[in-house]
């Protein structure tokens, strides 16, 4: 026969190695790996035969440092000088008279041999920095600030992933909790100090610059500031030595934000987010056709540079536009490409934009609409009944419709729209005002599309008045982690309502958020209706709940800080991280 199966050898191997002392075995794998082309396997699969060559407990000197030296020519080849150097130190110790180790130690170069840290004494067993990194980018950014404390070579791996993202405070806004509308001087000298330190850090050590993947700018100075040029001119030689970065946020009024943009002109960035709270800024002076990633949130203005901006990147992945006075870019955008849409806005009477998006938005993951209503959407979403198949965020918010025949038919047809996907991880249906829910069509029976979302993790809707709160609870999703009830007409006194919806609550809901209750009521709204709850949101105050031994509450108390971005960390170290999914795309600006 002339057939040759290749899996004869692979079960010829087999039996050979069963016949081999462990020493033996891992020679054979050393051999292997030693005529293996460099741009073959993945550094992955280096890394896992050497490890489990180094683990043998009769694994000889000689192959002891054959292993090592593998490894290390493998690093050198990637980038990875310090995990490199430990492996030629490892060998020497195991083989002092390795010439080729000695050969590869003697050729680094003296820039590289700066930037090396006294090394941790090595031992039997100990994982490398790959694997460490691996296991830390599991960890919250709170778990990452703890092992920085380690003495251990986890705490230079947590050092590298904290600083992946590196936020820069030119100015302190002009609503800080701790300073009003004119900021204290020493706050504002505390967080000049702090940038200055930062930015000095990067100039002068190049692998530091080098972990930085997304910036964070926050400038909110007016008027003539002397130390905005001096900063600027900081973040400009910075910028050059952050070769990775990807991601960027300015936080800003629009006169700071065009100086900052300017400064990002050479770098070839995926990312960006705008956050100008006073005007648009004009995009027609900023060149950038590499963007995946788009998010501006500002308020009035003109639309048009915006538009054009945007039709500049054809690739774009993620988009996300908050300014009320907007309407849906639809002949900008490239709906087929787009996996993620989050739009704050208007919708006027000959407005297409609900088909548009469902028709072409095949990839959509997330759709999110906020939005004035004048035209008539419930139309385009009956036409469009089984589109998007791969949706798993949705959010619709109204802020107002206008009244007009067939409006009312907006959340029946939504609501047949969502029916029954069973890949819905969040979704959001908030109406505040009561007349709008009455122009909508936004009643108890846009609650019975619940029961058969199956997956929903996280939901935020708006409690009608029309239903009744013992049938409320029971069609939740028992799946759902995060519950934001968005009751406008909230009681004084809510025992009677908790004590009606606490039956049907889901045993696993970990995060609730009431924002109309009274602070006051925090203690009584866990205890009469979520007990199993880990954080409550009442009032915009984030409240703690400790419970004892017996795994009954035994306190709730509020969370001091405020800052969103603090907050985020908080509730992903508490487990409640499907709180924060599905909202907004462009999390890496938080």
């Amino acid at each position: 026969m002339n057939v040759f199966n290749p899996k004869i050898l692979d079960a010829s191997l087999r039996d050979v190695a069963l016949c081999l002392s462990d020493n033996q075995k891992a020679e054979m794998l050393l051999y292997g790996l030693g005529i293996l082309p460099q741009e073959g396997p993945s550094r992955a699969v280096i890394e896992n035969a050497i490890q489990s060559c180094l683990q043998v407990t009769s694994l000889s000197p000689h192959n002891a440092a054959r292993a090592r030296i593998l490894r290390a020519r493998r690093r050198l080849s990637s980038g990875y000088q310090r995990g490199a150097q430990e492996d030629l130190q490892a060998a020497l110790a195991a083989e002092p008279d390795n010439a080729e180790a000695k050969a590869l130690l003697h050729h680094r170069s003296v820039a590289v041999e700066k930037l090396l840290s006294p090394l941790l004494p090595a031992g039997n067993g100990r994982f490398s920095d790959e694997i460490w990194r691996e296991i830390a980018l599991w960890l919250p950014r709170r778990d990452l600030k703890t092992l920085l404390f380690v003495p251990n070579a986890l705490s230079r791996v947590a050092s590298q992933l904290l600083f992946r993202r590196l936020d820069l405070h030119l100015s302190v806004p002009p609503d800080h909790e701790d300073g009003g509308a004119t900021p204290p001087p020493p706050l504002a000298s505390s967080y000049a100090q702090r940038t200055a330190d930062i930015l000095t850090r990067v100039i002068t050590d190049p692998s530091f610059g080098g972990f930085v993947r997304t910036l964070c700018v926050y400038s909110y100075a007016t008027g003539k500031d002397e130390s905005m040029s001096f900063q600027l001119g900081m973040l400009t030689n910075a910028i050059s030595r952050m070769i990775n970065l990807r991601n960027v946020h300015i936080s800003a009024f629009s006169e700071n934000t065009v100086p900052l943009l300017r400064v990002l002109q050479p770098v070839r960035i995926r990312g960006l987010s705008l956050v100008c709270p006073d005007a648009p800024v004009d995009l027609s002076q900023f060149e950038c056709q590499t963007l995946h990633h788009l998010s501006f949130s500002t308020r009035e203005g003109t639309q048009s540079p915006t538009n054009t901006f945007i039709a500049q990147n054809r690739s774009l992945r993620t988009v996300s536009l908050h300014n009320m006075s907007w309407i849906f870019p639809s002949d900008a955008l490239s709906l087929r490409n787009l996996t993620s849409i989050a739009f704050s806005g208007h919708l006027p009477p000959s407005s297409p934009a609900i088909a548009d998006i469902l028709e072409h938005g095949r990839q959509l993951d997330t759709l999110s609409l906020t939005c004035t209503f004048e035209c008539l959407p419930a139309e385009q979403f009956r036409a469009h009944m089984g589109t998007l198949p791969f949706l798993r965020h949705f959010s619709l918010t109204v802020c107002g419709a206008a009244r007009r025949t067939g409006s009312a038919d907006l959340f029946p047809a939504v609501s047949d729209f969502l029916r029954a996907r069973n890949e819905l991880k969040s979704l959001t249906l908030v109406v505040r005002e009561e007349a709008d829910q009455r122009t909508t069509g936004f009643d108890a029976a846009a609650w019975g599309v619940l029961p058969s979302l199956t997956q929903l993790k996280a939901l935020t809707i708006t409690y009608p008045r029309d239903l009744a709160a013992g049938l409320a609870a029971w069609l939740i999703p028992r799946t759902l982690r995060a519950l934001t009830l968005d009751y406008a007409s909230a009681p004084r006194d809510p025992i009677s309502l908790l004590d009606q919806l606490r039956p049907g609550i889901p045993p696993d809901l970990r995060y609730v958020e009431i924002p109309d209750f009274s602070a006051r009521s925090a203690r009584v709204t866990v205890e009469h209706g979520f007990p199993m709850a880990r954080v409550v949101k009442i009032a915009g105050a984030y409240w703690r709940v400790v419970r004892g031994a017996d795994g009954k509450v035994a306190d709730v108390y509020q969370w001091p800080h405020k800052g969103e971005g603090a907050a985020r960390e908080w509730l992903e170290w508490l487990g409640c991280e499907d709180a924060i999914r599905g909202g907004d795309s462009m999390q890496f600006a938080h």
